[in-house]
């Protein structure tokens, strides 16, 4: 056996073991907490946690055999809990009573405590104050936070500590309305996001033209994701993605109360852009040579002649506004990178997954390279995430699938493009093909749509020029893949154009 299957096997053991000790941990959580006269909740318990007396006897002391294990296989079962399960655990034994401070993540969600009877600006400080407290007593290195909160009152205070006493790198904020807060807003402080990586934001109104100097000194800023934030003017946006030189990341859902101006995206290491909505702004100019990800959502506001995209990596023929109606668009143009940023927010951190997966019609754009297994492999793995039947698909064929000289070898295959689409949900009206070559590769790609039926009605090939004999090849390639409609598809029509 390999040391690297060997590997493999350990991991998956001791993930199995933490899973396991979790769910008994769970049932001896859940006896501790129903023999407790009172029901409490996460804050309660951290509270209760702070306030009992060392003395206090543990009735379960002499059978808590999971309290003698090491503090790394009780932050492993910790890490496999939520946060308001982990802080609950105090109140089973004190061994674990400051384990869940040394948790990497934490989730602070003040919905979890505020209900619609209690929903008061009183209880709302109760429950801030308790997340004020929560922060600051973790001890153990905080690498990201995400905090669900009503009331803006302390939240400056909780950005403070994370950012520059917890070192936290990866900060998600969202602001929820209610009754007793609606119409609030908040100035952030000058530098209040400094030394994070990633920023994600849900619902702040941006209300005066000095907002964006919470973004001062955000050099190490990678990913921005602002989402349902408004703003009194467009100028606000475009100071505050000038302060962020090294996004790879940008996801805009944004609004602005006047008009006043294009939006203005200028970054040289911004591979992954998605935008939505936009409303009152006057066009959007992109300009990013490194971009290979673009999604365009419902940016009704915008017309195709007020949006100016300069990245050369991004080429292709159709687009969001070709069909005469704003459809989704995604264009993608498949990068060799080992680790690739931009596709790891699609595919894992589900970026786009409200364009892939909503039963409203979309379109895909994508440059894939054949020849090479990776870019085949994440291709088969966007196609995966997409549950529901696409518009239009247009695929891109890079020069790196044109006909070798002869004499010259093929690289080693070591994917299969017969078993690319193995998602059943996955269908599409038109398939559009440029720069076809009729390589083997490609034959193999367009055979395999139409003989799992994923094509529903066009497949419209467009030929590169080559000399007569190899037409004449890619012509037969054609009638190849022409006859292998079977009767029931009958509304399959495939061409050249």
């Amino acid at each position: 056996m390999s040391p690297n299957a060997s590997s493999v096997q350990v991991s998956f053991l001791l993930g199995v073991l933490a899973v396991f000790i979790a769910w008994i941990y769970s049932e001896l959580l859940e006896y501790r907490r129903s023999s407790l006269h009172s029901k409490v909740s996460y804050w309660d318990g951290y509270q209760f946690n702070m306030e009992k007396s060392s003395s206090s006897s543990d009735p379960v002391e002499n059978v808590d055999w999971i309290s003698k294990l090491p503090d790394d296989v009780l932050l492993m079962i910790l890490l496999r809990l939520s946060t308001e399960e982990a802080i609950r655990t105090g109140l089973v034994s004190k061994r674990w009573e400051h384990v869940w401070k040394h948790m990497s993540h934490l989730v602070l969600d003040m919905r979890k405590k505020i209900t619609r009877s209690n929903n008061t600006l009183h209880v709302s400080n109760q429950v801030a104050t308790l997340i004020t407290k929560i922060i600051k007593n973790h001890r153990g290195h905080l690498e990201s936070c995400i905090i669900d909160h009503y009331t803006n009152g302390m939240l400056n205070t909780w950005i403070q500590s994370l950012t520059s006493v917890k070192q936290t790198k990866h900060l998600t904020l969202r602001h929820h309305l209610d009754p007793t807060n609606n119409g609030e807003f908040i100035e952030f402080p000058p530098n209040s996001y400094q030394g994070l990586t990633s920023l994600s934001l849900f619902s702040y109104f941006f209300a005066t033209s000095t907002s964006h100097h919470c973004f001062n000194n955000c050099q190490n800023l990678k990913t921005l994701k602002l989402s349902c934030i408004l703003a009194r003017d467009v100028g606000v946006f475009n100071r505050i993605l000038a302060s962020c030189i090294s996004l790879k990341v940008l996801v805009l859902h944004i609004n602005c109360l006047e008009k006043s101006g294009p939006l203005k995206i200028e970054n040289k290491r911004l591979q992954l852009l998605k935008v939505s909505f936009c409303d009152k702004i006057d066009g959007i100019q992109v300009s990013s040579p490194n971009l290979h990800i673009l999604a365009l959502e419902e940016i009704f506001s915008c017309r195709r002649d007020d949006f100016v995209l300069n990245s050369p990596r991004l080429k292709f023929n159709r687009n969001f506004w070709l069909t005469g109606t704003y459809l989704p668009h995604i264009s993608y143009n498949i990068s060799q990178e080992e680790n690739c940023v931009g596709h790891k927010e699609i595919v894992v951190n589900n970026t786009c997954c409200d364009m892939l997966r909503a039963r409203n019609p979309a379109c895909l754009s994508v440059s894939v390279d054949l020849m090479s297994p990776r870019e085949v492999e994440r291709f088969r793995q966007v196609l995966n995430l997409w549950t529901f039947e696409m518009v239009e698909l247009e695929i891109l064929f890079k020069d790196n699938n044109a006909p070798r000289e002869e004499g010259e070898s093929s690289p080693k295959k070591e994917n299969n493009n017969d078993h690319l689409f193995f998602n059943a949900g996955f269908r599409v009206v038109t398939v559009w093909m440029h720069n076809f070559s009729g390589s083997e590769e490609e034959f193999a790609l367009a055979s395999c749509l139409i003989r799992q039926r994923k094509v529903v009605k066009n497949m419209m090939i467009k030929t590169t020029s080559f000399h007569a004999r190899k037409k004449l090849e890619i012509e037969t390639a054609v009638a190849k893949l022409q006859a292998l409609q079977t009767k029931d598809q009958w509304e399959l029509t495939i061409k050249c154009f």
